[in-house]
């Protein structure tokens, strides 16, 4: 019998429709301050210059001095822009020589200015100097989509993924979180697994839906986007656990969320013999309490409440304490939103654009 697994799609992106939530106009507010984001500047051109015409932003993230960083799905290159959004360079592209890609996976730049890339279908993660010259690479443990890739401390990195592997001639797939050192070829340590055998019946891949952050503090964090309590773990780059922070949980159906959620559903796609077979997850009873997080420049940690019509996050202070809320104002042309947040600055764009894709750069109104 001969068996081919892959990943079809990953990071599904779901919309429920539910009706109106009535809000009393009497409520006097409460709670931490708001501050509310706007867009300040955006990246992309429907024709014109090839430089600044984008195709599908995959990732992208805040540089030093307001600059940006830009991987581009269509093209796979790696691009920069500076903080006026003027091109500064680009390298990478679609190809099999060193430092080019066969399918674009996620993107990262490290605490010590060094940019890693994932190759997808290529199966490794790419390396180069902040002005783009390659500087090697290492090989991924197996065929894995790559979800959230973040950095952690001065040359760690995190890499939420959906996998396929063999292991001990058993096939396994679902989701993982592993912690990685540089250019090693083994993790550093993997805070959370969530894998079965190919063939068990039954299985929910549910609980491995995470979401996740790391900063240059050196610390990760995770929040299980199945659970119904308002949880965020924190787990040092050694794999452990070191605290928690909580909050008041708020339960809202999926189907009573009205604009489109982020949730890490993955459809694998496995050939056994000449028959195709497709093994998906499902959506959480729930909208997540925690949508997205991110770490800015003082190490507060975001995190972007998903049982919400609004996008607010709840930010904390380094110790745990919440300092006040952040809500993004009307968004340009768009439904679906996803903001990157890190020590440099704010940048977001939508994942599904009707025009032609942005990257935005966000700050305080």
């Amino acid at each position: 019998m001969k068996i081919y697994i892959c990943i079809v799609t990953a990071a599904i992106l779901t919309f429920a429709c539910g009706g109106d939530q009535d809000q009393s106009d009497s409520e006097e507010p409460s709670g931490p301050d708001i501050d509310t984001l706007i867009v300040t500047d955006s990246i992309g051109i429907l024709m014109g210059d090839s430089c600044y015409m984008l195709g599908s932003i995959i990732k992208a993230e805040a540089l030093p001095g307001g600059d940006a960083i830009i991987f581009d799905r269509s093209t796979a290159l790696i691009s920069t822009y500076d903080e006026s959004g003027k091109f500064v360079s680009s390298f990478g592209g679609f190809g099999e020589a060193p430092g080019e890609f066969t399918l674009p996976g996620s993107m990262t730049v490290l605490g010590d200015g060094r940019i890693a890339a994932f190759d997808w279908m290529g199966r490794e993660v790419c390396f180069f100097s902040a002005e783009g010259e390659y500087l090697g690479s290492r090989p991924n443990l197996s065929f894995e989509m790559p979800l959230t890739m973040a950095a952690a401390g001065d040359s760690c990195f995190v890499i939420y993924s959906c996998p396929t592997r063999q292991i001990e001639g058993t096939f396994k797939m679902g989701y993982e979180l592993n912690i990685w050192e540089g250019t090693s070829d083994e993790p550093k340590a993997t805070p959370f697994s969530h894998l079965f055998d190919f063939g068990m019946e039954d299985y929910d891949f549910r609980p491995g839906y995470l979401a996740v952050a790391a900063g240059r503090n050196g610390n990760v964090y995770v929040h299980r986007m199945n659970s119904e309590d308002y949880l965020i773990e924190i787990y040092n780059l050694d794999g452990q656990p070191v605290d928690t922070i909580s909050s008041e949980s708020v339960l809202v159906p999926c189907e009573d969320i009205e604009r489109y959620m982020s949730i890490p559903i993955a459809t694998f796609s496995v050939m056994i013999d000449d028959n195709s077979q497709q093994i998906r997850g499902e959506l959480p009873e729930y909208a997540p309490q925690i949508e997205n997080l991110g770490i800015d420049s003082l190490d507060n940690l975001w995190a972007q409440r998903g049982a919400t019509e609004e996008l607010i996050w709840d930010v904390y202070s380094p110790e745990g304490e919440i300092i006040r809320q952040v809500t993004l104002s009307s968004f340009p042309d768009t439904a679906l939103v996803h903001v990157e947040i890190n020590e440099h600055g704010i940048v977001a764009w939508d994942l599904a654009p009707e025009d032609y894709p942005r990257l935005y750069q966000l700050g305080f109104r």
